[in-house]
């Protein structure tokens, strides 16, 4: 039978739609990884059983409220008004009332557990994004070497610069650089440049290398700080990231303990438990409404103060997700920001192209690592539905009613 959607819900997703164009659908101009490659299927299901969903309610109530019309007119009717035909009539009607609240209190519990449903596709795919940063962050292929780029002595040209310089500062004046200086870039440059002044080369070895020596001096004195500030402001996201963590396993722990479900989400994840967790949520909402048993096995009269309580814990759920799903997009947007911080920093380096020549292979990967961390967090990881009121109308069940 053809089904039509309620209006309500056409504004849903239209408005769901307008976040991404129709042009946005074609394989070809997608990206590998984005918020509209990943969160678009879900959009599509949540619209298929929203739908699905409304169409039931339909179906089961049309026929009542059609005969609830026809009863209240007949009561209009100047002929049925005799004793017995009229409370006949309003019998029938009394019932009809009464089955059309049963109807809508289980379509309402209904609709909160798919919205519960709903909020745990959420959770599980916002545990997957948290994942994927935390490995990235994890891996800090980046802060590996960002100590090794801004110390001069880990260059080979400086490195046989300055033994020639120490070399000459020690026969002429007995002195030794403390080892001190190995360890503080300025120091070693500093001592470097008065070797240089002091102590000096020949002027064949300055030919050849002094202009090395300077852009690898002046590289790593201007980069140090500004590698500091991203190796610590990258660790400072780690943590929070592990934070985020540790609150969505602990989000979903809560909500999963409203249905008695009492895995873990690390748990549930790697033995891809999910089914189990849906079916006690399908068992929990079917007793309230008098489909199964507690044993699961027979139909019982619907339980209103079950049902009642069912629906608060669920929306109880439901209004926790919502909460974490706002502080993903913070962090996202935090994260974005502290990124678009680092690659400003590695892209104003003001000597880059006349020292290109000294600059480490780590330089230039650090800046792509960046540069495509700063993409993800542009496109893979932000997830621009969770803000605004879409998804609060979903949740909420003020927009397919």
């Amino acid at each position: 039978m053809k089904t039509t959607v309620t209006p309500k819900l056409v504004c849903f997703v239209l408005a769901l739609r307008m976040l991404f164009p129709a042009s946005g659908y074609a394989a070809n101009t997608l990206p590998t990884d984005s918020s509209t490659n990943w969160i678009m299927p879900w959009i599509r299901d949540a619209d298929t059983d929203f739908s699905a969903l409304e169409a039931e309610y339909r179906d089961h109530t049309m026929p009542l409220y059609q005969r609830l019309t026809e009863l209240n007119q007949a009561l209009k009717d100047p002929c049925t008004r005799n004793a017995e035909t009229g409370f006949s009539l309003l019998w029938e009607r009394m019932q009809l009332q009464d089955a059309l609240k049963l109807e809508e209190d289980e379509h309402d519990l209904k609709k909160i557990k798919l919205r519960y449903r709903k909020g745990v596709e959420i959770v599980k795919m916002l545990y997957e994004k948290i994942l994927s940063m935390d490995h990235h962050f994890s891996s800090l292929k980046a802060q590996q070497e960002m100590q090794k780029i801004s110390n001069p002595h880990n260059y080979p040209e400086f490195k046989d610069a300055r033994a020639i310089i120490e070399d000459k500062m020690k026969k002429k004046f007995n002195f030794t650089a403390p080892a001190l200086f190995q360890a503080n870039p300025y120091l070693s440059a500093a001592f470097s440049i008065v070797g240089l002044v002091v102590g000096g080369m020949e002027d064949k070895d300055k030919k050849a290398d002094v202009e090395k020596i300077a852009c690898i001096m002046d590289f790593t004195v201007r980069i140090h700080n500004d590698m500091n500030v991203i190796f610590y402001e990258t660790g400072y996201l780690r943590d929070a990231n592990m934070t985020l963590k540790r609150d969505c396993e602990a989000l979903f722990s809560e909500c999963a303990r409203q249905v008695g479900y009492t895995i873990p989400l690390e748990n549930c994840r790697n033995s891809d438990d999910w089914e189990r967790l849906y079916a006690l949520l399908d068992q929990l909402v079917g007793k309230s409404i008098g489909e199964v048993s507690a044993a699961g096995n027979a139909a019982t009269p619907p339980d209103p103060r079950l049902q009642s309580r069912t629906q608060t814990n669920l929306q109880f759920a439901i209004d926790r997700i919502l909460q974490f799903t706002n502080r993903y997009s913070d962090f996202v947007n935090q994260g974005n920001e502290y990124y678009k911080k680092f690659s400003k920093i590695t892209g104003d380096y003001e000597n880059e192209k006349s020292c290109s020549e000294i600059l480490p292979d780590q330089f230039k990967q650090i800046k792509a690592d960046i540069d495509q961390t700063l993409d993800k967090f542009n496109s893979a990881y932000r997830m621009p539905e969770v803000q605004g009121s879409k998804l609060k109308d979903m949740l909420y069940g003020g927009s397919e009613n």
